[in-house]
């Protein structure tokens, strides 16, 4: 279940001069400046604008942007384009740029293992391995011999990269195949293995 929706937040609070249109006490007109924003799990991720109310100190009459008269409407949007929108309103946004970069480094980290790791595979490495149409499969090494590789390849595929760990428990053929370090590295250059576990 995904929460989200509107919130607001007060910015700024200042008495303007113009009458009470209710009870025409002047210097009694407080005017109220609001930050909405989008909010997914209470994160702020976007403003969406400001909105304002005007309240009466004296007579207590409180009057939303849409009935406020022109004169007390002048004074909120004076007041408003002094308001400046909050930084912490796209907070969202900055927590996405952060998962992506973490994620981009975590990346490139794994790709640099996999290729450091090719020319050195043991037995009992574990490949994660994409094969077409989105589908993904393990391959365990039994054995290497000079620049061959003998394995054995998962018996089942998945079609979800973060359901690949759920293959270690299902059964591997007993026949093996083999691949050259070569091949390995053209796989690895087109981004077919995904990672290697030891």
């Amino acid at each position: 279940m995904i929460v989200y929706g509107t919130r607001a937040k007060l910015l700024k609070t200042e008495f303007i001069a113009e009458p009470c249109p209710n009870c025409n006490t002047h210097n009694s007109m407080q005017m109220n400046v609001f930050q909405k924003w989008a909010h997914i799990f209470w994160i702020p991720f976007f403003p969406i604008g400001k909105t304002g109310v005007s309240q009466c100190t004296h007579c207590q009459q409180v009057l939303k942007l849409k009935q406020m008269p022109p004169i007390i409407r002048l004074g909120y949007d004076n007041l408003k384009s002094q308001t400046n929108i909050p930084i912490w309103t796209f907070s969202g946004i900055g927590v996405i740029i952060v998962i992506a970069i973490a994620v981009s480094i975590s990346e490139q980290q794994t790709a640099k293992k996999v290729t450091q790791m090719i020319p050195s595979l043991k037995k009992n490495d574990i490949l994660h391995i994409k094969l077409k149409d989105n589908a993904y499969t393990l391959a365990k090494v039994n054995r290497v011999n000079k620049d061959s590789v003998f394995f054995f390849a998962n018996n089942y595929q998945t079609d979800r990269i973060t359901d690949i760990d759920n293959l270690k428990d299902k059964g591997y053929a007993t026949k093996e195949d083999t691949l050259t370090i070569a091949d390995l590295k053209g796989m690895n250059e087109k981004e077919q293995i995904l990672d290697i576990e030891r």
